[in-house]
């Protein structure tokens, strides 16, 4: 049996087919890798020592929304550190009042986000809401690879109609130094 691959024939043959296919393929293997490892380096990589996170007026992320649906949450990073910093953030498990615990899905924009000194910058996280979930807030926390704290707060309310929000802004600050003594 032969294939023939001619130019001449409409869409480019079978094995022009595979090839196309195949480097799709590859391209989104290497797109779905990547991105795994960008989640990976919140929990793998080094710590920056003495980093402050000082959350601006209420202590913590809120967001609404409803089941089947996605939210946003949006939080900027301003650093008034002398050096650049490296901001992971990753959505730990949420937990219910009625102790259902939800690992939602949540895509960061950027998965990484470099700070310069003095600068600010913006990250958005998309959480879908599954249509199972049931009503009611869940709580969690945003862990920021980096800081020497735990992570900052997160409440989302489920069944709710989301409102218009504005950005939460954190503000990252040297250490002080410490008197002697």
């Amino acid at each position: 049996m032969r294939i023939p691959n001619d130019p001449g024939q409409s869409g480019g043959g079978p094995w022009s087919d595979l090839l196309r296919l195949q480097s799709e393929f590859q391209a989104r293997l290497a797109d779905e890798t990547l991105r795994y490892l960008r989640r990976l380096q919140g929990t793998l990589g080094p710590a920056a020592p003495g980093t402050v996170v000082m959350p601006d007026s209420s202590p913590e992320l809120k967001g609404a929304g409803l089941p089947g649906a996605a939210l946003e949450l949006t939080l900027e990073v301003d650093n008034r550190q002398r050096v650049h910093c490296v901001v992971t953030p990753m959505l730990s498990p949420l937990v219910g009042g009625g102790g259902a615990t939800w690992f939602p899905e949540a895509d960061m924009t950027p998965p990484s986000l470099l700070v310069a000194p003095r600068e600010a910058g913006s990250l958005v996280l998309r959480v879908k809401i599954p249509a199972e979930l049931p009503l009611g807030s869940y709580r969690g926390s945003l862990l920021l690879h980096g800081f020497r704290e735990g992570g900052l707060p997160v409440v989302l309310t489920i069944g709710e109609q989301p409102a218009a929000s504005k950005p939460r802004r954190m503000r990252l600050r040297p250490p002080t130094p410490r008197a002697a003594g």
